[in-house]
């Protein structure tokens, strides 16, 4: 504050002190000072000190700890609770500077012992002291605004800005949450997921405005009819997925019923006449296996959804295995294979060695998926049975996952190959995939192979992913590399670590000389990439050696080992 000719400012300091004499010597000399001007209230108990500071505010206290009505350290506890927002500097004896150390420790801005007390060093530290301070009020304050700032920021990372639901980050942190609580007490969660019908025509003929304002109804509705334990988010235009704990599949078909039911009462009128009544379609299944993302949820899931859509809409599918009522019709054969493929629990994995033909030994091992239903399952089929389903991603995230944990038996030293469909590795978050290795073994132990016969469309899809793989020391291989197939542009782009040939192209080379000038041409631009090169499909000693003559390195085959 400034004094009343507004030449300097004018600190209010309270200075509490049992002795008169030494209080009073000291306002004398303070009260010398003119830049700024000292205002001093003099206090000799802490009672009346308390009593001033409560009714007329102070820049600074001057206190002795050593009071007819306290002493010690609870002297400065006390004056503290009531001048939380007030410096306080401690006057000491020789014989309790300890004391005021200990004050210092707990927030007090200095101390001086009241022998060696000058003019000059006495204003030095009221300086400080009062400087320090704001400078402390001040970062507190900017702290503070930082803080409830970054809970907002972070608040809004995890939320769908439009309808205040969960985004994908957001349901991710709710999920992880939930597997870890789920395995503590032995429950799996169920997952929802509810697709607006015909949304994309709602939003080309009213607007997307107008698509807006149905989102955030439909979300409201939803939220209404849910637990405050389940969680929401919008993962895509109108797209909602819900994750629902401690829920049996017979409660979350009535919930799901629920929720399908208080969307479909949404009306929007067009004109003054004409409505339109929204309905939705949806997939509800249990959490199966070891998911642990959002994107395999939605692999398990979506496959449901798209039953209500084909079924007419506006209807919920689930997996009816898992609810047939006695006396019902038979579930076919179809279904019964989709809820195999859907639950994940029937995938083994097979090894076959990976060997350096000049030696023989033995350098890793590809991981081949088999499906045990009833007898050994093939990939051929049922992969193709998974791509009908519409559940190629989450049938490779589970022969992914069983081949990882056949892959942690190995010897450190070995490489693990491991196949991933171009899909997958688009679809799901590559850190994700990462995220699901054993820990028992490095990471740059495994490769992982893309097909070059399912990579469809665009190879610069993959960059991305693929550039992550390798960051973290993951090698590359693209599979089923053959003169009849093969992109030269998925080879350039990808930059594989390993080629791999395909066996059609690997058997029968002793007796086409065709095959084998094809073979170094490609040998030539592996060389070219500075990678590696693998034949599949060795089955006779005559093709080992024309391969090992034309410089291939590694092979594998029945020749040199089987699956097992």
């Amino acid at each position: 504050m400034l004094n009343e000719r507004n030449e300097a400012p004018v600190w209010k300091i309270l200075l509490v002190d049992d002795d008169p004499d030494f209080a009073n010597i000291l306002k004398i000399r303070l009260s010398k000072e003119k830049n700024p001007v000292l205002d001093i209230t003099i206090c000799h108990n802490l009672e009346t000190a308390l009593q001033s500071v409560r009714g007329n505010p102070c820049d600074l206290v001057l206190l002795d700890l050593m009071l007819p009505d306290s002493s010690g350290i609870e002297t400065f506890t006390k004056m503290k609770a009531e001048a939380r927002h007030i410096p306080v500097v401690i006057m000491t004896g020789l014989d309790n500077d300890q004391i005021a150390i200990n004050a210092v420790r707990r927030g007090a801005e200095d101390y001086l012992v009241k022998s060696d007390i000058s003019s000059k060093l006495l204003m030095r530290i009221i300086h400080h002291a009062i400087d320090r301070h704001r400078i402390k009020e001040k970062l507190a304050s900017v702290t503070g605004r930082l803080r409830k700032t970054n809970l907002r920021l972070e608040k809004m990372a995890l939320l769908d800005p439009l309808t205040e639901l969960f985004n994908r980050r957001g349901l991710q942190q709710a999920f992880s949450r939930e597997i870890q609580l789920g395995s503590r007490e032995g429950y799996k969660p169920l997952v929802l997921l509810l697709d607006i019908d015909n949304f994309k025509q709602i939003n080309d003929t009213l607007g997307h405005p107008v698509g807006d304002i149905l989102l955030k109804e439909v979300a409201k509705r939803i939220r209404e009819s849910v637990r405050v334990s389940d969680h929401i988010a919008r993962i895509g235009g109108d797209e909602f997925i819900l994750i629902l704990p401690k829920t049996s599949l017979q409660e979350g078909i009535h919930l799901a019923e629920r929720i399908r039911t208080a969307v479909s009462n949404t009306i929007i009128y067009v004109g003054k006449t004409e409505t339109i009544r929204i309905t939705t379609s949806i997939g509800l299944t249990p959490v199966y296996g070891e998911i642990s993302s959002v994107d395999e949820l939605l692999a398990i899931v979506d496959p449901l959804l798209r039953r209500s859509k084909q079924k007419g809409k506006d209807c919920v599918s689930y997996d009816e295995i898992e609810t047939v009522p006695e006396g019902a019709p038979p579930v076919s054969e179809a279904d019964r294979f989709a809820s195999v493929l859907r639950k994940g629990a029937n995938f083994f994995s097979l090894k076959q060695p990976i060997v350096d033909l000049a030696d023989f030994s033995v350098i890793g091992y590809e991981f081949l998926s088999r499906l045990n239903n009833g007898g050994v399952c093939m990939p051929d089929h049922f992969f193709r049975i998974a791509r009908e389903q519409n559940m190629l991603t989450l049938v490779d995230h589970h022969c992914f996952r069983s081949c990882i944990a056949a892959a942690s038996r190995l010897a450190p030293e070995l490489r693990r190959h491991i196949n991933l469909f171009p899909a997958t590795i688009v679809d799901v978050a590559p850190n994700g995939v990462i995220e699901k290795l054993s820990v028992s073994c490095s990471a740059r132990s495994y490769c992982f192979e893309i097909s070059e016969q399912q990579i469809l469309g665009d190879p610069s899809n993959l960059i991305g992913p693929v550039e992550v793989f390798k960051r973290h020391g993951i090698s590359i291989a693209v599979d089923d590399v053959g003169f009849g197939n093969t992109c030269l542009e998925s080879l350039i782009l990808l930059e594989p670590d390993v080629i791999k040939l395909d066996k059609k192209y690997v058997r029968g080379i002793s007796r086409d000389s065709h095959i084998e000038r094809t073979l170094r041409r490609i040998l030539k631009v592996a060389e070219d990439l500075g990678a590696e090169v693998v034949a599949e499909g060795i089955e006779t000693a005559e093709d080992l050696d024309i391969l090992r003559e034309i410089g291939v390195k590694y092979g594998q085959g029945f020749y040199l080992g089987v699956p097992a």
